[in-house]
């Protein structure tokens, strides 16, 4: 593929150019064809320069999956701004570190996930001293209004910026690493672009595709290989606020999407649902899964259960924008099922032998390295010192453990560092372990990921104590109070006294081990409440569906008599 210098703001021009009439997006009853998201965007980023935002500021958007969310995110690249995308799941003091380490001015909200008041916690963000600064702006509140500006007479004496060049920056997304909290992946409109247009010739999408938007908008997943590809290919798009199973189901079903990308968990959650079936999924045409590791036997059930789909695996992560290798269309299922696929066009790969640093020959496990367009300008962090991934040389260290085969077909077999991927989501230990010390000084703490059958991982906290659970309901609400649900553990284990190797440093395998034998009876006493709780569930609706059908059996014989 050859690469294009364009920038984001440019492709959306050329796609409402070229079908100013299609669909781009429904979003619940809303329906915005590409001319009208083209028109409203370029008036809003008008506004927004009179509201003082100007080209290269670094604009936050916080907030689950929206039309407004979008149409901030388009509104911001037509004037020039760099958008910083920001987990809604993030409690204040993790936005407030957001905000600090992209030294964000302006800061656009929609709803937040969770239990959260939205409105409560941007009050705690304008009162705390380190972002009391920052202008915040409730876009879905203020988005009705932005629609209204289609059929304006606002002024258009006003010119939009000139367009950056290409290789500036279009968006910041925050990745968690495992010696820090979390990081701000700087990446530009070139590689954003030129990866999206790579996705979308290796997936054959086109403007008689639609593809449900289930993941993220703030992860690369749903900005680059969705977003993006949608923009690319002129394909519409049904937009989903928050993954659930079963609504996903019903809109694939309504809308006859042809395309449904995800991470395992979310494949995983809809195949083991039982009320999948009662839902016509004929439609999907192709998708990709991405973002953690799926065992072989886990691929095969899901590609069983939706018979006839093109479900790509590949390999990537939000330092390379994020594809690099990705399955080819027509590779056959047990190929697909144990490898990430080959390389991606513009983009070097190699694997390095940790201990020689050399390259390793084929069929030789090593650290994947990589280079090329999509590799990211770099970090924004608290602590620079530890975000040396990328090389002087512009190779990129990934952390990630794999091997070539003589094929060029790429296996990724785990991760050097000690990173839990739960449901999709980054998690870093060392976060976790820092939260739990700050609950009660002095506590030994470790933590790590355990395999589970859906999440693929669940967090067990490891704490140098004798049995306490009052301590374990203390650190509990000191967690529910500072960081994100999901990073909670969904495990305590007290060991009144951690193993310790020959040089004093705690034994990590032999915790794992101590913590997967004493959890054994707990994890399958909460699989059995949960497998009954999913299926007393099913019950309740299949009885309310006969109930339904009934009803209308009835209604339809009275009204022939």
């Amino acid at each position: 593929m050859e690469l294009v210098n364009m920038t984001v703001s440019e492709c959306l021009e050329k796609r409402a150019h070229e079908t100013p009439n299609s669909i781009f997006m429904n979003h619940g009853e809303e329906v915005f064809t590409w001319g009208c998201v083209n028109n409203v965007t370029n008036k809003v980023a008008k506004i927004l320069i009179e509201q003082g935002i100007k080209p290269g500021d670094r604009v936050g958007i916080l907030g689950v999956n929206s039309a407004s969310w979008i149409i901030a995110f388009l509104s911001l690249q037509k004037l020039g701004a760099v958008a910083v995308l920001i987990n809604p799941c993030f409690k204040e003091k993790e936005l407030i570190d957001c905000i600090k380490i992209a030294d964000i001015k302006h800061l656009f909200y929609t709803n937040l996930c969770g239990g959260d008041s939205t409105e409560d916690v941007m009050e705690k963000v304008r009162k705390d001293r380190e972002s009391s600064h920052v202008k915040i702006y409730n876009i879905e509140r203020t988005y009705k209004q932005w629609l209204k500006l289609v059929e304006s007479k606002l002024p258009t004496e006003r010119e939009l910026p000139k367009q950056p060049n290409a290789h500036e920056l279009a968006c910041v997304l925050f990745t968690s690493g495992t010696t820090n909290n979390c990081k701000g992946v700087m990446l530009s409109h070139h590689s954003i672009v030129n990866n999206a247009r790579e996705v979308v010739k290796q997936m054959r999408w086109d403007e008689n595709d639609r593809m449900c938007l289930a993941v993220p908008l703030f992860h690369c997943f749903g900005i680059t290989v969705s977003l993006l590809t949608s923009i690319i290919a002129g394909m519409p798009i049904s937009l989903i606020h928050k993954y659930k199973t079963m609504h996903v189901c019903d809109v694939i079903e309504r809308d006859k999407c042809t395309i449904l990308n995800g991470v395992p968990s979310m494949f995983l959650a809809m195949v083991k649902n039982p009320r999948m079936q009662d839902f016509d999924l004929s439609s999907l045409k192709s998708g990709i899964i991405a973002g953690s590791p799926i065992y072989p036997h886990e691929y095969k059930e899901v590609c069983s259960k939706l018979n006839g789909m093109k479900l790509q695996t590949s390999y990537g992560l939000t330092e390379a924008s994020p594809c690099v290798s990705i399955a080819g269309y027509d590779d056959p299922i047990d190929l697909k099922a144990k490898s990430s696929g080959k390389v991606v066009s513009n983009v070097e790969v190699k694997i390095i032998n940790l201990d020689t640093m050399e390259e390793c020959k084929r069929n030789e496990v090593g650290e994947i390295f990589v280079k090329g367009y999509s590799v990211t300008k770099g970090y924004l962090a608290s602590d620079p010192v530890v975000c040396d991934a990328v090389q002087s040389d512009g190779w990129l260290r990934t952390g990630d453990l794999a091997y070539m085969d003589e094929d060029d077909y790429l296996y990724v077999v785990g991760r050097r560092k000690n990173l839990i991927i739960r449901g999709g989501e980054n998690i870093s230990p060392v976060e976790i372990e820092q939260f739990i010390k700050e609950s009660k000084r002095g506590l030994e703490v470790y933590v790590f990921g355990m395999k589970s059958e859906v999440l693929q991982e669940e967090i067990v906290a490891c704490i140098e104590h004798k049995k306490d659970e009052n301590l374990e309901i203390q650190i509990r609400e000191y967690l529910e109070k500072n960081i994100s649900k999901y990073k909670i553990p969904s495990y305590f284990l007290f060991i009144e006294e951690f193993p310790k190797n020959p040089t004093g440093k705690i034994n990590e395998k032999e915790i794992r081990k101590i913590a997967t034998e004493e959890l054994k009876e707990e994890v399958a006493r909460r699989n059995r409440e949960r497998l009954e709780k999913k299926e007393k569930k099913a019950r309740k609706i299949h009885e309310k569906m006969e109930k339904e059908k009934k009803k209308h059996k009835e209604k339809h014989h009275h009204e022939k008599h």
